[in-house]
């Protein structure tokens, strides 16, 4: 009798794509995603996953770790999507290769404790590579959103000091008058004259 041919089963990386959006949705990292695009030939330039990270739009570029050029062209389309406005953050993501080949009835799990080679981008910069599994994609998330919400906040805090100082001028400076006002503000009225130029006291004789 003939040797009995085992078929092994080999995972498309858009498999892995779908079932890591449904493990970020099932442990709150990210809501259910809005979308699950295939890449074809017309669809090049769409992301793979799009979801939504505590309000701001995601996407998640991954690629197995098994051919060449895999790892700067993840990093391009992830910095291209956030370059482009398409979302606030972006994950570039590299799977182990051994995944491709595990069954797919463990394949959920072999995805949540898999090794994996991450780096978010945001409009602040990116993360650079770093490994871990899905628990440290989820402290890096963090990470970068609360990086943004902090540089924000300083932005705004700066911008709203920097109308009230122009405002004051406006306000203010171009009166007649403006410096003995402020002068009596600081109760230092009649130390000066209307051109800021100090009185001289004369002596008693």
């Amino acid at each position: 009798m003939g040797a009995t041919i085992v078929a092994t089963e080999t995972h498309r990386e858009e498999v892995l794509n779908v079932l890591l959006a449904q493990l970020l949705h099932e442990r709150g990292i990210a809501s259910a995603p809005e979308q699950i695009l295939q890449t074809t030939a017309r669809q090049r330039r769409m992301p793979d996953v799009i979801v939504t990270f505590h309000g701001l739009r995601t996407v998640v570029e991954g690629k197995v770790d098994d051919h060449p050029g895999a790892a700067k062209e993840v990093r391009a389309n992830a910095a291209q999507r956030v370059e482009e406005g398409v979302s606030h953050l972006a994950v570039a993501l590299l799977y182990p290769k051994e995944l491709r080949k595990t069954p797919f009835k463990d394949l959920k799990r072999g995805l949540e404790v898999a090794p994996l080679r991450i780096a978010v981008f945001s409009e602040s910069g990116d993360t650079g590579w770093v490994e871990g599994n899905l628990e440290h994609l989820s402290q890096l998330l963090r990470r970068t959103y609360e990086q943004l919400v902090e540089e924000d906040v300083v932005a705004r805090a700066v911008e709203v000091l920097s109308q009230a100082v122009e405002g004051f001028a406006r306000a203010v400076l171009p009166e007649p008058g403006s410096v003995e006002r402020a002068a009596q503000a600081l109760g230092m009225a009649g130390e000066t004259t209307g051109d800021a130029t100090p009185k001289r006291r004369r002596r008693r004789g």
